[in-house]
């Protein structure tokens, strides 16, 4: 829990931009720019986003062999600032559905498509496996079944009966019998 100056707890402000999202900004001097979500700070109410509000951070010397530096990196930006970018290629409000299983998802609200990267991956990985299953029959059909373990026992078996020639095993056969 954090808390501000005053010993007060500060409540973690209900944000829709996640870390990899990929955001429009919608106000202030990056107007425009589009970058995907570096990190977000649900507390603080911001996010870093990757290519926006660039800010140049100087590193002094330390010793003489070091040397002072200027480093430009993204800065923060406040998330009312930024909004979702969809999949049909507009800055949307992010709206929350509940799928099948009753698991609360992230919504466009212009389009209807699903903006979390689990579920959607989810459901073409579900999708893939059906396609196999449908070609796997049909293959299954064609080729032959691989021996069950009764049948190896007795073809194991029936090399083990060959007749011993002089009191010799045969070529092939062995001693003992495997499986009894």
């Amino acid at each position: 829990m954090k808390f501000n100056k005053r010993n007060q707890d500060i409540k973690a402000q209900n944000v829709s931009v996640r870390k990899g999202d990929t955001v429009v900004v919608i106000a202030g001097k990056d107007k425009g720019k589009k970058g995907k979500v570096m990190g977000v700070d649900p507390f603080a109410g911001t996010c870093v986003v990757e290519g926006v509000n660039i800010v140049i951070k100087h590193a002094k010397a330390r010793s003489a062999q070091q040397k002072s530096e200027r480093t430009k990196k993204p800065g923060v930006i406040n998330i009312s600032n930024v909004q979702v970018l969809c999949k049909c290629g507009k800055a949307t409000r992010v709206a929350y559905k509940t799928n099948t299983a009753g698991a609360k998802n992230r919504v466009c609200s212009k389009c209807g498509e699903v903006l979390d990267k689990k579920y959607v991956k989810a459901k073409e990985k579900a999708k893939d496996e059906e396609e196999e299953k449908t070609e796997g029959e049909e293959k299954t059909s064609a080729v032959k079944k691989p021996l069950q373990r009764r049948e190896v026992r007795s073809t194991a078996d029936v090399k083990i009966k060959k007749p011993m020639a002089g009191g010799k095993p045969a070529a092939g056969a062995t001693h003992r019998k495997i499986g009894s």
